[in-house]
């Protein structure tokens, strides 16, 4: 499902009818405000559907084939998708 589709669902689920550029004015806010609260270190919890956590990933020592040698990475955060456990 893409956006489109999800705002045509949302628009046809609500009782009285939404119009989809409201909707997309909703789902755009809650994509960014969810994109600050994990740039701050806080996670993100849906009840019933899950948490976005910003993880952080540690450097790594690995071996560089261009180089000829062994390198070390850069440590780096990544979003993490935790669902719920309730079904």
């Amino acid at each position: 499902m893409n956006k489109k589709e999800l705002i045509r669902a949302i628009s046809q689920e609500l009782a009285p009818p939404m119009s989809q550029e409201k909707i997309a004015q909703v789902l755009d806010k809650a994509v960014e405000i969810t994109k600050r609260t994990l740039v701050s270190g806080e996670s993100v919890k849906w009840a019933e559907f899950g948490s976005f956590v910003m993880k952080d990933i540690p450097p790594r020592l690995f071996y560089s084939t261009h180089l000829g040698k062994y390198t070390t990475s850069k440590g780096t955060k990544r979003i993490t998708f935790v669902p719920s456990r309730t079904k």
